[in-house]
């Protein structure tokens, strides 16, 4: 079978490096003869970060003429999620047979417009594998939070509609199951997020740890407060001093997303950050695998974006998830149990230092409890393969 990996906008961003080397060992361990197409919008960059790998890595484009943004942004205007898709599809749904659509929150919408009483609410995936599903194919979400759509009823519509039509959504956290269950849907299931498959050539570390890992994104401070500007760089700023100042441990700020977008680039930001509170950032040019080196020299890790505190957790750091949309809380759960260990990114500077003093003093009788849970991970999504393999072929399937 010949499946598209398509979804996400690059490997710059490490949280999607990890789903596509995850993806890639998720469905091969289902279809050992898979013939599997990463399509990227980031292809030089892209096609090195995955060098190792043995994927057909195809670039897309988007067909972005003067004429079709000009109608876009019209019928946008005038409140309609009417739109010409941009991507060049025909060729990815021609020569495949499944659409695996990656991603986090990829089927979501953002705190800040589920606040509005009406917002927009159309996305570029659903036009994808309505193509698909209209050509005869079929559609399965892998390794991604979704939801909530927020309470504007078309909005809702629209996702359940086309949503209910997939194959099946795999999601990586109970949160999005409760919720896809909520809304009367019945093709989801659940399997730990493909983070949890990556291995890297970490050795053991002997000694102690120097560092507390932090990571702070302006996409996070974005969605919850609308902007980034000097006001959150000063909170941050403050919020360092306070860790340093509780645990007498210098500070590595780990950027995850390495973007020429500004709004989208913690390298920047914390960099940033990092001049002002005399603190280290760290190497961001071996991606995902580079940062889970680095890691090791932490004895325990604070982020908001997610896929760092899997990183972090699959080395057995400890980690506080720093939240600003439900797929934090409901991998804290799912990692720990409980929602201790999260703090909403909204009270970061009241409750992030104190919880951090918390986590540093136990750190080492719950970095061996981190160390059982991953275990179980792993033999959860091992024992599920066979009932996730069978949710996703028929009989016109050969294997």
């Amino acid at each position: 079978m010949r499946y598209a990996l398509f979804g996400i906008n690059g490997v710059y961003n490490f949280g999607c490096e990890a789903i596509v080397r995850g993806s890639k060992i998720f469905l091969q361990a289902i279809d050992p003869k898979a013939e599997i197409t990463y399509y990227s919008f980031n292809y030089d960059y892209d096609r090195k970060a995955l060098s190792d790998l043995d994927l057909n890595i195809v670039n897309i484009k988007r067909d972005r003429s003067i004429v079709k943004r000009a109608i876009n942004k019209v019928v946008y205007r005038a409140g309609s999620d009417k739109q010409i898709l941009l991507v060049d599809y025909q060729e990815m749904v021609q020569k495949n047979d499944y659409l695996i659509s990656i991603g986090g929150d990829i089927y979501t919408i953002p705190a800040v417009l589920r606040e509005k009483k009406k917002y927009h609410y159309y996305n570029e995936l659903i036009e994808v594998g309505k193509k698909f599903i209209g050509a005869g194919k079929r559609v399965i979400v892998y390794g991604a939070s979704v939801g909530p759509f927020g309470k504007y009823k078309p909005a809702i519509g629209y996702y359940r509609q086309n949503l209910d039509k997939y194959k099946v959504i795999i999601c990586r956290e109970e949160e999005s199951v409760n919720y896809l269950k909520k809304l009367g849907m019945h093709n989801y299931a659940f399997l730990p997020d493909p983070a949890f498959l990556v291995k890297g050539d970490t050795k053991p570390y002997y000694g102690e740890r120097p560092y507390i890992g932090i990571n702070f994104s302006p996409l996070s401070l974005r969605e919850v407060y609308g902007n980034v500007g000097k006001d959150s760089s000063t909170l941050i700023c403050d919020i360092v001093n306070a860790i340093k100042k509780k645990t007498g441990k210098e500070i590595l700020l780990i950027p995850h997303v390495v973007s020429k977008n500004e709004g989208d680039d913690d390298l920047s930001f914390l960099t940033n950050i990092a001049r002002q509170t005399n603190s280290t950032v760290a190497d961001t040019t071996k991606g995902f695998l580079g940062i889970k080196e680095q890691l090791q020299e932490c004895c325990l890790v604070a982020s908001a974006r997610m896929h760092c505190c899997l990183n972090a957790l699959a080395e057995n750091i400890p980690t506080i998830f720093v939240s600003y949309s439900q797929k934090s809380i409901g991998m804290c759960e799912y990692v720990y149990g409980d929602k201790k260990w999260v703090v909403d990114l909204k009270n970061i500077k009241d409750e992030l230092p104190p919880k951090i003093e918390m986590i540093f003093k136990d750190r080492e009788p719950i970095s061996e409890e981190i160390k059982k849970r991953n275990l179980e991970i792993y033999d959860y999504y091992n024992n599920h393969l066979s009932d996730i393999k069978s949710l996703i072929y028929d009989s016109r399937d050969k294997l």
